[in-house]
This record gives C-alpha cells, structure tokens and sequence, in this order.
C-alpha cells in the first residue's frame, strides 16, 4: 500500500489530505479535519472524503479529482500512483 500527504492550498491548512493505492483492488483518498471540535464548532462542521472504490483499480484519477479542491497535486503523483499499483498489484 501507498499513502501520499499532501501540501494543503490556501485556506484549507486545517485539512490533513492523503491519496493512496491499496492493493485491495483500490484507490484511496481522505480529506480530514482532524482539529475539529464538534463541542466548540458545532456549526462549522467541516468537509470530509474518504474514498476507495473496489473493482476501480485502473485509474487514480477519481481520487485525485476530489482532493483537488483541497490540495496542491504534483504534476508526477499520477504516474507515482500508477507505478505504485503496478508493483503491488491486485490481491487475488
């Protein structure tokens, strides 16, 4: 398995976003705000991803589409994820 944190845009500090292949037949992707206090911040909850689809193992671009918003993407994380599957692949 792989797991990439990236670099947060502006204004989305708060955010702890990481994409990943799982050898379980998926992509992975979460977007957390792990500071968040429902007691404090009952009103402001904050947006939260997770993603892993099983059976979609051919692309990570789904993943990466959806933390976008969120996070800086490396020109080259596409390529790594796909290098990433191709030497863990799909568990039978």
């Amino acid at each position: 398995m792989s797991l990439y944190t990236l670099t947060a845009k502006p204004g989305f500090e708060r955010y702890t976003i990481q994409v990943g292949w799982n050898p379980h037949r998926t992509y992975v992707a979460t977007v957390v705000d792990f500071t968040w206090d429902p007691v404090t911040e009952p009103h402001h909850e904050p947006d939260t991803i997770h993603l892993g689809r099983m059976g979609d193992d051919s692309r990570p671009g789904e993943v990466l589409l959806a933390v976008a918003p969120y996070a800086e993407i490396a020109a080259d994380l596409p390529a790594m994820l796909r290098a990433d599957q191709a030497a863990h692949p799909v568990r039978r």
